[in-house]
């Protein structure tokens, strides 16, 4: 089953799993996308054989709204770590320097489609296996995070008045948010952090689709076809699915896309996915 839930502050990622690990009584939970402590919004959660279908979520969009201000800076680019004001002159001089007209005129050069960016080191993202925050936090600094393409559908400014700037923003899988603030501090060369980072939508679900983890139902999950509505759901005899249950490939000529993933579908859970490639019908991933 698939759960959207509305993260709480302060809460990782794997808090939320580990309470929703008790209230569904299993072990077999995962999510997509990890969501940083100081971060809230939605956190989609798959339990029981469903996790097998979490990697089919990986490329698809996230909306944030976000804050930044331009008058502190912090190692994590938030408020995770120590954070340090700017000096009085460098206020003022920003103050004068960073207008609502100049920072728009940065989203639409510098913050739309592909850009490159550089993760946090404060992030989630491995580096030779490990996550990057938990050699920080044991103390290996050493290492570089390498440059990496991310793509911002859109974004747009919602609100600024020095030295807080307020917006909302479509990006791809893999970009983050911090980054972008940390590149906005490089061009106006000063302070940042940002103040509030909350993930209002995953692909087409919103915060009204959620639930709280606090008062989770979970006879509240998602509908496999609208959850997965960009993916083609066929039903196979009882039969043909006996074979492709022993991995078995099917010839016969079947009405198929050529070469598009097909969810098998019993009316109530997908239980296979399949291939099927001009006289075969090829089995995937039993789920």
């Amino acid at each position: 089953m698939f759960y959207l839930i509305d993260k709480p502050l302060d809460f990782t990622s794997f808090d939320s799993i580990a309470v929703l690990r008790k209230k569904l009584h299993t072990k077999r939970i995962g999510h997509t996308w990890t969501l940083d402590p100081l971060a809230t919004g939605g956190l989609l959660i798959a339990a029981w054989n469903y996790t097998k279908l979490i990697p089919y979520f990986e490329k698809d969009t996230k909306e944030y709204e976000f804050s930044i201000n331009f008058d502190w800076q912090s190692d994590s680019y938030d408020l995770w770590t120590q954070v340090d004001y700017i000096s009085e002159e460098a206020q003022e001089k920003a103050k004068k320097d960073i207008t609502k007209e100049k920072i728009q005129e940065l989203l639409k050069t510098k913050f739309t489609w592909e850009i490159l960016q550089i993760p946090p080191k404060y992030s989630a993202l491995k580096i030779w296996w490990r996550k990057a925050i938990d050699m920080i936090v044991a103390g290996d600094t050493d290492f570089k995070m390498n440059e990496r393409k991310a793509f911002v559908n859109n974004i747009e400014l919602l609100d600024f008045s020095y030295p807080t700037a307020s917006f909302r923003a479509e990006v791809s899988a893999g970009t983050y948010i911090r980054s972008i603030a940390y590149d906005m501090w490089i061009i106006f060369k000063t302070g940042w952090y940002i103040t509030k980072l909350r993930r209002t939508k995953v692909w087409s679900l919103d915060l009204s689709m959620a639930q709280t983890i606090e008062n989770f139902d979970k006879n509240k999950f998602f509908d496999l076809k609208i959850l997965f509505k960009n993916k083609t759901f066929i039903e196979l005899s009882k039969e043909v699915l006996d074979e492709i249950n022993l991995w078995k490939k099917i010839k016969w000529k079947f009405d198929f896309k050529i070469g598009e993933e097909m969810f098998v579908f019993d009316w109530n859970n997908v239980t296979n996915i399949v291939i099927y490639d001009w006289e075969l019908l090829i089995p995937r991933k039993k789920i």
